[in-house]
């Protein structure tokens, strides 16, 4: 090993301490020197009028740039801690106001003092805010559902959201333009058993000014096995004619009911009121399509046969 290099690897240590003593000194000395600099600073407007909403502001910006000066240390340890400026409004009294910013309304984070550095100017120092009337309103929960079934099921009733309506409150022109609120989408393929989800509501404005009375609901759906139920000779009337003098040919009617199991149980034969509508002699004769009010929801009736001839009993007819 040369010389130099038995002296380098005696005298390392004392070489690196001197480095990291110079770094320090370096340091020590920046900080304590005055200068400027430029710093970012949040813009905070805090509207305390609740009878209005900000709904813009010209430049769209939600900082601005302030020139400070002072030592740089203390402006390094603010440039991280991210100066703000505070703009409170009592009362709005337009649609439109003008507000204009100065250094002495620059703070440190939260309002604090901003120490040894002073800020000296505020670059935009203008904004244009807009603002509009706030406005409430209660709407509709809309769900949105794309469902399929297992074979043999099917739903046994209205999809059920609760709640069913929701609250809005926001800028006029944009609760006017809100009649229903929708849920996030509900997909289910093969279906055989209900289903009860709290689903998120779909934001309804997309400038984000809408606040909503509830952020979710829950979406019911109700399944069913299908089933079917045939109620025999059942008799068909002609409501507005006197049924003695007229015949009727078939009179009877075999009544298929098609449906949700609970649905389908909940029918009785005395509601079934299955009918033909003579509306003039020209009617007499013919065949006349059967008609029958629907039994309930979710229900599918078959009519066999499904249309009658009326005749009069005088022959006439």
């Amino acid at each position: 090993m040369s010389g130099w290099q038995k002296t380098l690897q005696r005298k390392w240590l004392y070489m690196l301490a001197a480095t990291l003593l110079s770094v320090l000194f370096w340091v020590a000395v920046s900080a304590d020197t005055v200068s400027q600099r430029l710093i970012p600073a949040e813009l905070v407007i805090i509207n305390g009028d609740r009878r209005y909403i900000q709904t813009g502001q010209q430049p769209e910006r939600e900082t601005v740039d302030v020139l400070f000066t002072g030592r740089e240390g203390a402006m390094l340890a603010l440039s991280v801690a991210r100066p703000q400026i505070y703009v409170s409004l009592d009362s709005i009294e337009s649609e439109t106001l003008e507000i204009e910013l100065d250094p002495s309304m620059v703070s440190g984070r939260g309002g604090r003092e901003l120490g040894e550095t002073r800020a000296v100017s505020v670059r935009p120092d203008r904004f244009i805010l807009r603002f509009e009337p706030r406005a409430q309103k209660v709407v509709r929960v809309a769900p949105r559902v794309a469902l399929s079934f297992a074979d043999g099921y099917m739903m046994a009733d209205s999809v059920r959201v609760q709640p069913g309506v929701v609250s809005i409150e926001g800028p006029k022109s944009a609760v006017d333009s809100i009649e229903s609120v929708s849920t996030a989408h509900v997909t289910r393929q093969l279906l055989r058993e209900s289903i009860d989800l709290e689903v998120p509501l779909d934001e309804p404005d997309p400038d984000g000014f809408i606040e909503l009375s509830a952020l979710n609901v829950r979406v019911r759906v109700t399944v069913e096995r299908r089933t079917e139920r045939v109620f025999p000779g059942i008799p068909v009337g002609a409501p507005g004619v006197d049924i003695s003098r007229i015949r009727l040919e078939p009179s009877l009617v075999d009544i298929k009911i098609i449906g949700p199991q609970s649905a389908v149980d909940a029918v009785r034969p005395e509601a079934l009121l299955p009918s033909v509508v003579v509306r003039d002699d020209s009617d007499y004769g013919n065949m006349l399509s059967i008609e029958l009010p629907q039994p309930g929801a979710f229900l599918r009736v078959l009519l066999e046969p499904d249309s009658t001839r009326v005749t009069r009993i005088d022959g006439t007819g």
